[in-house]
């Protein structure tokens, strides 16, 4: 397991050196080229997953004067509350332990990781990219561009409550920004790209659902 992990990040590396020479020796172009290419190939699955959520969202919200009948008529029987539940959501096609959806989250996090590991191994030393002096240094002003790219994330999210809005929208805005901002410049490029192209997903995401 060992050996074959190492091989995928060796490979991830090689990409990346080979992207750095087409940029004319640019790492911070091969990271952001690299990281967007495995996400968007990704994003076919990416978005199914995403659309099964949102349909299995508006399932939900649909069966909620239903559900409130229940608790209401069994209010002092809790164990049949749970068997009709169950019962109403498997009429309505309510799955909440969906394989697909788990098979492409586990795919994805090896190819994510073994991308993290690639950059993270020192490749930054001395590499300059736009403002940033050292690719294995922090960098305060890029910290503060991955946590403006998370804040449209979360904002674009389809199930964002009004009641919580304000503190779903800024806490993981300033926690990532404290996160990136302490950690490598190279690594902090990779979480910009994959933030991007989360964003760019989400705004599909709102304008398939318009049209529908």
């Amino acid at each position: 397991m060992g050996e074959l992990w190492n091989s995928l990040v060796g490979n991830l590396q090689a990409v990346m050196m080979l992207l750095a020479q087409l940029f004319g020796g640019n790492l911070g172009f091969a990271i952001i080229t690299l990281s967007c290419s495995v996400r968007f190939a990704l994003m076919p699955l990416t978005l199914r997953v995403a659309q099964r959520m949102q349909l299995r969202q508006r399932i939900l919200q649909s069966l909620q004067p239903q559900l409130e009948r229940l608790k209401t008529r069994y209010a002092n029987n809790p164990d049949r509350l749970t068997r009709e539940t169950f019962k109403l959501y498997r009429e309505n096609g309510v799955r909440f332990f969906d394989l697909k959806s788990i098979g492409v989250t586990l795919l994805q996090m090896p190819v994510m990781a073994g991308l993290y590991s690639a950059i993270s191994r020192d490749l930054g030393v001395g590499k300059r990219f736009l403002w940033i002096r050292d690719l294995a240094q922090p960098d305060i002003l890029l910290g503060l561009l991955v946590g403006l790219l998370t804040f449209g994330m979360t904002a674009l999210a389809p199930s964002l409550q009004s009641q919580t809005k304000l503190m779903m929208l800024v806490l993981p805005s300033i926690v990532t920004l404290v996160i990136v901002s302490q950690m490598s410049s190279g690594i902090g490029l990779y979480w910009a790209a994959s933030n991007a192209v989360s964003l760019i997903q989400s705004l599909m995401l709102r304008r398939m659902s318009t049209k529908r």
